[in-house]
């Protein structure tokens, strides 16, 4: 049976300690990334997701297990070298084949379906600020990250960063997290989380697939910077200091 105390957790404390969670609430297009602070109970009751079936979903997958945290890094310089390889890749390598099917929607359904083209403008302007935004991550405050923890395991001094405190390219990447998590609230609205009209064809139901996906890995993404990175940074600062 699912712990009585799980309603009152915060969203994101329950995805770290059990990443499968994570598929429950993107079922229920529970936003555990940029409003993960919210409680499983106040999260469902905005929503309009009966809290219930959520419990049962989560009772479904069964006991925890030493791996269901989802670590697989040791330090915070491997989580860094991870987000990069795993969800930085996916939103490179997945952006432009959802452009694509897009372009194919619009241009062939555009017409009975309106909705497609803001559908297309949302992506177009999520997929070009998370460009700039992991390039931001990459060049400058992943590295200071990863000095960071080399610095605090050979016991050495906070190194220098171009930026004061790490707190404060910290609140500008979170701020970038809230706004393509408003994003993805409007894409999941207007594609009614992602499922296909009746009328959709292969190229539909593809696209909206890949969105769906995309959305997905994107949370998994803004959780573990959020949630798991950026606190850890800043108490090696902290601690550095």
């Amino acid at each position: 049976m699912t712990d009585a105390n799980l309603l009152e957790r915060p969203l994101a404390d329950i995805v770290t300690a059990d990443s499968r969670t994570a598929i429950v609430f993107d079922r229920f297009g529970l936003d555990y990334c940029c409003h993960g602070h919210q409680t499983l109970a106040d999260a469902a009751a905005k929503a309009g997701v009966a809290i219930d079936a959520v419990l049962s979903d989560i009772d479904d997958l069964g006991p925890t297990s030493e791996n269901d945290a989802g670590t697989e890094w040791k330090e915070l310089d491997d989580l860094s070298r991870y987000i990069i390889k795993r969800h930085h890749g996916f939103v490179k390598e997945h952006t432009p084949v959802i452009a694509a099917y897009l372009d194919k929607l619009v241009a062939r359904h555009g017409e009975r379906h309106p909705e497609l083209a803001e559908v297309r403008a949302i992506f177009t302007s999520l997929s070009e600020e998370m460009a700039a935004h992991m390039m931001k991550e990459e060049n400058i405050l992943f590295p200071f990250i990863e000095l960071l923890a080399i610095n605090s395991r050979k016991g050495g001094r906070l190194p220098a960063g171009p930026f004061g405190t790490v707190m404060n390219p910290v609140r500008m990447m979170e701020e970038d997290h809230r706004e393509a998590g408003e994003h993805l609230a409007t894409l999941r609205r207007l594609t009614n989380a992602y499922t296909p009209p009746d009328d959709g064809c292969t190229t539909y139901r593809l696209c909206y697939k890949e969105l769906a996906d995309f959305e997905a890995d994107l949370h998994r993404h803004i959780h573990l910077e959020n949630s798991v990175m950026f606190p850890q940074a800043l108490e090696l600062e902290r601690r550095l200091s």
